[in-house]
């Protein structure tokens, strides 16, 4: 099983919160936990419990109208711990003058936006998963 996620998602005018069409770097670390569980849930079943988040690095504010890439992967299983690092990549935004509307500007070497670390506690399986699997 793959240990790794991806969720696209488009910034939109609802996420602006600062002048010029920014987006509140919050908004992209929400959405980074929201992919670190959809990961947990797929490895365990289940999502867990986010014990500790190690870092965070916003490296390329984003926009309303841009897109974005959310991609997790497992790091570490140790102790009854996960550690999962999540990125964020600015794959397309909008053009400074758009011909159309809906015009955007594919990104050839995307930029990361924001990383993160993540620790999830996982999971304690149930009995009835574990004599299922058998």
């Amino acid at each position: 099983m793959s240990k790794e996620v991806t969720m696209r998602y488009r910034m939109s005018d609802r996420d602006v919160f600062y002048g010029g069409g920014v987006v509140n770097g919050a908004r992209s670390i929400t959405y980074m936990g929201d992919v670190a569980e959809r990961l947990m849930a797929k490895l365990y079943g289940n999502v867990g419990r986010c014990s500790k988040v190690r870092k965070i690095r916003l490296l390329v504010p984003c926009h309303a109208g841009d897109y974005m890439e959310f991609k997790a992967r497992l790091n570490q299983e140790a102790g009854g711990k996960a550690v999962i690092e999540v990125r964020s990549f600015k794959v397309c935004e909008l053009p400074e003058n758009p011909p159309f509307p809906s015009s955007i500007d594919m990104m050839v070497d995307p930029p990361i936006s924001t990383v993160g670390i993540f620790e999830y506690e996982i999971p304690e399986r149930r009995e009835e998963e574990t004599e299922g699997e058998k």
